[in-house]
């Protein structure tokens, strides 16, 4: 079968590029201008098809190693700064929970009850906090990463959690653990 004079092909960014004649396309083919992958079309092909699929160009395809894997696209920014936030909100929500159940337990027990009440405070005291965070996080603010750089208050809530409360408290510190961490990783995003 003769080849087809008259080409198309698609750049990597989904540009159509044509007409080209055949040597053309071979001369990028050579260059390592394109692909095994890349999309090409002529007037017999019913589809814009790989170009190792068709057989005026399979043999040169052939002689071109495998496309690379992509790398997976960079978070942007914008991205980062909801994720941290979400996470923020998540923190926020399940202290009130924590703080909700400490507090009704210890307002139904005896002794104890008072370490209970106190631990469910102070867990009302984190949620609120974690609710002032979200606005500071989505406007971008210094303040977010300040409240971060000591790890004071988390290993404060931690033990009075572990001691006056519930466990499960101790053990949702390591969730606030890892929003500081994606915080002082991204501290560039917080300059305001």
């Amino acid at each position: 079968m003769p080849a087809q004079d008259v080409w198309y092909f698609a750049t990597p960014q989904g540009e159509r590029t044509g007409p080209v004649s055949y040597q053309k396309l071979l001369d990028r083919i050579q260059n390592g201008q394109m692909n095994r992958d890349d999309l090409v079309w002529a007037d017999h092909l019913t589809e814009w098809t790989p170009m190792g699929q068709v057989p005026e160009l399979a043999g040169w395809a052939r002689q071109l190693p495998p496309t690379m894997p992509t790398r997976p696209a960079v978070q942007n920014d914008q991205d980062i700064i909801e994720s941290i936030k979400t996470f923020e909100l998540v923190s926020a929500i399940v202290w009130c929970v924590i703080a909700g159940f400490q507090i009704l337990a210890g307002l139904c027990t005896g002794l104890f009850g008072c370490a209970l009440v106190a631990a469910g405070a102070w867990n009302v005291y984190a949620a609120v906090t974690r609710f002032q965070l979200v606005k500071k996080i989505q406007e971008r603010r210094k303040a977010v990463v300040m409240a971060y750089e000591s790890y004071t208050q988390l290993v404060v809530i931690g033990l009075i959690n572990l001691f006056l409360g519930a466990f499960i408290g101790a053990l949702w510190v390591i969730f606030d653990f890892v929003i500081r961490d994606k915080v002082l990783k991204n501290r560039h995003l917080f300059d305001q």
